[in-house]
């Protein structure tokens, strides 16, 4: 039975201990999962998780969490009780960080242990907030994911699913993440000490000569725990993923975490979209999502260059390098369905907010080709169809376009009028 079988988890032999989580493990469905909760099985599983030492348990063990862990039942049950022992028995021994204190944790460091560990914490990392938060203050966690991502991806005996896992973990923890308030009050600090900058109009002039910098993200050395989630280091390392890695999943869970961090209202969430495009050139990388990627991930990639887009300092960035490669994606006519509508609308956010101040964006964004298509778009009765009415009355309101001889009624008309009132 069942209740034998736990109960054989606390035996001192090793071969029983490893004989019998194998054989929970193979228990899937989730009524075994529920059976194995309700017979108080997962407290023995990392009761002996936290004091075996013998490679081929711990595997098994492990496997057994992440198996039960893929319930949405039993997440929020492992958010409270295995967080802690998943970190200091598995991530840190692998992870190096009681490197000198703990000279046998080495032993235990362990490719198979630690790939079925980050998979159940990916698993508990989706389980909602109160399981985030849970992470976010479960000390030495986010530290062992963010140093063992690198190891994984650079070290032939981790799995690259490994590196997956972590970077999805990473992604999860990163959605709606409150940015402390003290770090945001130094960045207005920094901002006030910022000169305005004047801003040379383009040929066809701006709506304002003065654009006031943004400080760009602290270099900080040493993150510890939750700062990980917006440090420049992470930031850094998930456009190396964007540039290097051939995993769709892996690919789409960087883009996402940078998506989630640059999608607040505050200055941290501008600093890192100015440290995204400033200082580490990150457009280029988008470039290439919009370019090879598969769908998701342009989806992601796009959503998360309409998050950088409302900052007018980094319209030009924008304009110089992505431009042709966003209008391309825009569909051509009323029989194109393979682009979804919701990437519709955050490619027409985005040329509405690079067509707010400066003419010459607008003047660019015709001169692209996107005017036949943005009509078209906006026949639409969608949420599409919504936005490209926007952005085509926002276009009008740039007289250079009345001089140039475009027709007032492609701008403003009933459909655009209704849209924007």
């Amino acid at each position: 039975t069942l209740e034998r079988a736990v109960n054989l988890l606390g035996q001192e032999n090793e071969e029983i201990q490893t004989n019998v989580s194998t054989a929970l493990t193979l228990r899937r469905c989730s009524e075994n999962k529920m059976e194995m909760k309700d017979n108080e099985g997962v407290a023995p599983a990392l009761c002996l998780l936290r004091r075996s030492r013998d490679i081929a348990t711990r595997r098994q063990l492990t496997g057994l969490l992440w198996n039960l862990s893929s319930h949405d039942l039993l997440k929020e049950h492992f958010s409270k009780e295995a967080m802690e022992i998943l970190t200091t028995s598995v991530l840190v021994p692998c992870s190096g960080l009681s490197e000198g204190e703990n000279p046998k944790d080495a032993m235990l460091a362990d490719p198979d242990t630690f790939y079925n560990a980050t998979g159940c914490l990916r698993n508990i990392s989706s389980a909602g907030p109160e399981g985030r938060s849970a992470m976010w203050q479960c000390e030495n966690l986010i530290d062992s994911v963010v140093i063992l991502h690198p190891f994984c991806a650079k070290t032939t005996s981790y799995l690259p699913q490994s590196t997956e896992n972590c970077v999805c973990i990473l992604h999860n923890l990163s959605y709606q993440v409150e940015l402390p308030q003290k770090y945001a009050s130094d960045l207005h600090e920094s901002r006030l000490n910022l000169a305005p900058k004047n801003k040379t109009p383009g040929c066809f002039g701006s709506r304002s000569a003065k654009i006031i910098q943004c400080p760009l993200l602290e270099e900080k050395g040493s993150p510890c725990g939750i700062e990980w989630l917006w440090s420049a280091i992470t930031v850094r390392m998930y456009l190396s993923i964007m540039a290097r890695s051939i995993c769709p999943y892996t690919q789409e869970a960087a883009i996402g975490a940078l998506q989630n961090i640059t999608a607040g209202n505050g200055l941290v969430s501008q600093a890192i979209a100015h440290t995204i495009v400033e200082r580490e050139n990150g457009l280029l990388q988008a470039m290439k999502m919009l370019q090879e990627g598969g769908m998701v991930v342009k989806k992601t990639a796009v959503s998360l260059r309409c998050n950088i887009s409302r900052y007018r300092e980094l319209h030009a960035h924008i304009v110089k390098q992505l431009l042709p490669q966003l209008v391309v994606m825009l569909p051509n006519s009323d029989t194109s369905t393979d682009l979804p509508t919701e990437v519709t609308v955050s490619l027409c956010h985005i040329l509405i907010n690079l067509s707010q101040d400066e003419t010459q964006h607008v003047r660019a964004i015709v001169n692209h080709g996107a005017l036949p298509k943005i009509i078209n778009i906006s026949a639409k009765d969608n949420g599409a169809g919504q936005a490209a009415c926007i952005l085509l009355h926002s276009m009008w309101s740039h007289s250079e376009l009345h001089r140039a001889g475009s027709k007032k009624a492609d701008f403003v008309n009933s459909r655009t009028s209704k849209a924007v009132h």
